[in-house]
């Protein structure tokens, strides 16, 4: 019996013309048989060793019979089965053994807000106590998170935090300031921005201001009432009042020296972050001497991409580059303004910052109307 769990065993039926004569052979090299059963004429089956089957086969075939296993048992036979797939069941315990690892850990953070709040205000503030993706467990008491999350922030009335596997849950109510009892005044007309009084269109009511007046926004222009002194009644008032308003714009731009500029030549690292700790997937070879760096920080995946930059010799006419410069400052202004808004004028100064920089600045004047009727 041991020697059967030790060596295991093979059932096998041989096919030949002559099968005592294979059996004889394989006595002769002093291979053990047993359980001899004559299944047809010329078709015997017996058991043997496993450690003798290769031998028993070569011999079997040597003299032209043909061999087939019927059965298999023993121990060494489930360990040459194991031993087939012990790949796969390394890797199955490896994943089990990962998978357990990273249950240990938070992995996401999932914050519910209302109207007021918004969801990064509080992710930021969880970051300055230390509580971000890859944190242990361990690490987190609930009860004196929910504490010092209300002691950060004032807006907070009430927060409830879990951990619901791999996820930190948030989920915040906000408190509800009481209304302003400011009375707000409705029927009015007032400055929108600041600006320089020019001309003023009332269709209702009486000017509070005259051209050349600078006013500040919020300043009333038009007053509810119409009429003369003694003859005065309350309207709603309306009307235009177009004013000299002012709008500074700024612009770096290099005329000289080497400009960096990308190559299109780029490298990357690819890591996994583990609590602090970084696991490289892949380790860029940044032979670059000027780069761009941009990280991609995906909380468990991250990606760092370094983007080579060269000098390319810059050498422009430092008049033409001011006036094209200043023509996108002006355009990039009109795209922002209504459309009965005008620049009627602009005055350009130009500062030499160093490396072969200037600082190209504009101040337009824009007249436009700058009245709202509040009703």
């Amino acid at each position: 019996m041991f020697d059967s769990l030790k060596s295991g065993q093979i059932t096998i039926e041989v096919n030949a013309l002559m099968p005592e004569k294979i059996l004889n052979i394989l006595w002769n090299n002093e291979i053990y048989t047993c359980n001899i059963i004559r299944v047809n004429l010329t078709t015997l089956r017996f058991t043997i060793y496993y450690k003798d089957y290769k031998e028993t086969e070569m011999l079997i075939k040597k003299h032209k019979g043909k061999v087939r296993i019927v059965r298999k048992k023993g121990l060494v036979v489930l360990l040459s089965k194991m031993k087939s797939r012990i790949s796969l069941l390394v890797g199955v315990i490896l994943f089990f053994v990962v998978i357990y690892g990273l249950s240990n850990y938070i992995w996401a953070i999932d914050i519910q807000t209302q109207r007021n709040l918004s969801p990064f205000e509080i992710r930021q503030q969880l970051t300055s106590i230390g509580i971000k993706p890859g944190i242990d467990k361990s690490q987190i008491n609930v009860y004196d998170l929910e504490k010092k999350m209300e002691n950060l922030n004032d807006q907070i009335m009430w927060i409830r935090i879990r951990v619901e596997g791999s996820t930190l849950k948030l989920v915040i109510k906000e408190k509800v300031n009481p209304p302003s009892t400011e009375k707000t005044l409705f029927n009015q007309v007032i400055a929108k921005m600041d600006g320089e009084v020019k001309r003023i269109y009332t269709n209702s009511g009486n000017p509070a201001v005259v051209p050349g007046d600078i006013v500040k926004k919020g300043d009333n222009l038009i007053l509810p009432i119409q009429g003369r002194e003694g003859f005065q009644i309350e309207v709603k008032p309306s009307g235009t009042v177009i004013a000299n308003t002012f709008y500074e714009k700024f612009m770096e731009v290099q005329i000289s020296g080497d400009k960096l500029e990308r190559t299109g030549e780029k490298s990357s690292d690819i890591y996994l972050s583990f609590y602090g700790k970084k696991i490289y997937l892949k380790k860029a070879i940044n032979e670059f001497t000027n780069y761009d760096k941009i990280e991609e920080d995906g909380g468990f995946f991250n990606k760092v991409t370094y983007f080579e930059k060269k000098g390319k010799p810059v050498n422009l006419d430092k008049d033409i580059t001011v006036k094209e410069s200043t023509q996108k400052l002006e355009d990039s202004l009109k795209k922002t303004l209504s459309n009965d808004a005008k620049i009627i004028d602009k005055k350009v100064t130009v500062d030499d910052i160093g490396n072969g920089k200037i600082l190209v600045k504009a101040i337009f004047t824009v007249e436009q109307d700058i009245a709202r009727n509040i009703s």
